[in-house]
């Protein structure tokens, strides 16, 4: 059983959500301009709830179908979001899954809310490279001259980094990809929501996030992803970060980029995260590997 809806939190922002199975919740805590409709796409929802767990999908402040505040957002204000959409579905405890931003938004929902986690999953986004630095500039850059990233500049920016560099090297599919992110709807409910995502993700780094103090304090189970093409969220800063948390496994899936979640044939990440869910409501322990 699925139900879509949205939910209007106590601070006034408005939430599409989709809440679809039975058992014990999973919160899916989407990257920057990500609909909640990815994690279907990706497989990660259904292979969730057929697993037997209650799995919360949503699309965060600024993206269609949710509200764009103001800007600028930063990352705690994001996570307190996530924590009154679990207020409003009454959970107290919860595996959190992140991806890319989703990540930086998953580890501040656990200061925030201690003891709310029974694990965590952060895929392709717990350690930003200075390239992710460089673009998020330029993009708030863009934003402060024109009001405004072009569309061919976050084109040229989506296909460099979400496709492999064996895609980049195949014409139609670049020229696809070009079409359908210039010509296609925007995932942004305006220019308001890309602006302040943007603003939040630029907060987080400049702060140095994550600290070895944030990822040491992490006290539960952990499943760390990275692609090995990830130009964001490189395998090794991913790595290093992943040593700093006591109770993680650490996983790197070859031959794709930051897109891989969507883009995997194999569904590696999409198998490792329902695995792990599953291993953390039996009580088994991470173990470090490879895909």
């Amino acid at each position: 059983m699925s139900d879509s809806e949205r939910v209007v939190l106590p601070n006034g922002v408005g939430l599409s959500v989709t809440v679809e199975g039975d058992g014990p919740p999973v919160l899916l805590n989407p990257g920057m301009g990500m609909p909640k409709a990815t994690w279907q796409f990706a497989g990660v929802t259904q292979g969730l709830v057929e697993a037997g767990f209650r799995v919360i999908s949503y699309s965060a402040r600024g993206v269609a179908g949710s509200d764009a505040p103001p800007p600028p957002y930063d990352i705690p204000v994001m996570a307190d979001d996530a924590a009154l959409l679990l207020d409003h579905f009454g959970v107290d405890e919860a595996i959190l899954v992140g991806y890319s931003m989703g990540c930086y938004v998953t580890q501040a929902l656990l200061e925030r809310r201690p003891g709310t986690a029974q694990g965590v999953v952060m895929c392709a986004g717990l350690a930003s490279s200075e390239i992710g630095k460089l673009v998020n500039e330029m993009e708030l850059g863009l934003f402060e001259r024109l009001g405004e990233v072009p569309a061919e500049v976050m084109a040229f920016e989506t296909l460099m980094t979400t496709l492999a560099p064996s895609s980049l090297q195949e014409g139609e599919t670049v020229r696809v990809w070009r079409d359908m992110l210039i010509d296609g709807d925007s995932s942004w409910t305006s220019p308001d929501g890309q602006h302040g995502q943007l603003a939040a993700s630029q907060s987080w780094m400049l702060a140095g996030e994550p600290t070895r103090e944030r990822l040491a304090a992490i006290d539960v189970p952990t499943l760390v992803i990275a692609y090995e093409n990830d130009l964001f969220f490189p395998p090794a800063t991913s790595y290093a970060a992943a040593e700093m948390i006591p109770d993680s496994e650490f996983v790197q899936v070859n031959g794709l980029s930051h897109g891989g979640l969507m883009l995997d044939p194999d569904r590696t990440a999409t198998a490792r995260i329902i695995d792990f869910a599953v291993a953390v409501r039996s009580g088994d322990r991470p173990i470090r590997g490879r895909a």
